[in-house]
């Protein structure tokens, strides 16, 4: 299980748990699915960021264009990984925390905490014993 907690600039917050196959996304609400966090502005792409889960542990998606924004992933140190546009990267124990940024302003801030399970074939190994 993942748990997502968000903040937005507006104040907005939450919290939502992520089981199987379910996602956690931010962007535009005019598309053909609602995002979880629904933001009313033209820059931001309709799926701008996806955090679900995938083997070891969650992964962040950047589906945001350019257009100005900047997704980074920091860590526990304060240390910034910035996600490239239509490019995927590993959450981990050190690095769980999302920031996606327009023109400076944090839009949305979103920590994400899960217990380590192992990769998939540690797991499959220790299904099989």
């Amino acid at each position: 299980m993942i748990t997502v907690t968000w903040k937005t600039a507006e104040g907005e917050s939450g919290e939502v748990q992520l089981v199987g196959d379910d996602k956690w996304t931010f962007g535009r609400a005019d598309g053909s699915e609602t995002p979880t966090v629904s933001v009313d502005h033209p820059l931001i792409s309709r799926s701008a960021l996806v955090i679900r889960d995938a083997g070891p542990g969650p992964v962040v998606f950047r589906g945001q264009r350019d257009n100005g924004a900047k997704v980074a992933l920091i860590s526990v140190i304060g240390s910034v990984t910035l996600i490239d546009e239509g490019t995927a990267s590993n959450l981990s124990a050190e690095e769980n925390r999302v920031e996606l940024s327009m023109d400076g302003e944090v839009l949305v801030t979103v920590d994400i905490a899960f217990d380590d399970r192992g990769t998939v074939v540690e797991r499959q190994q220790a299904d099989d014993a």
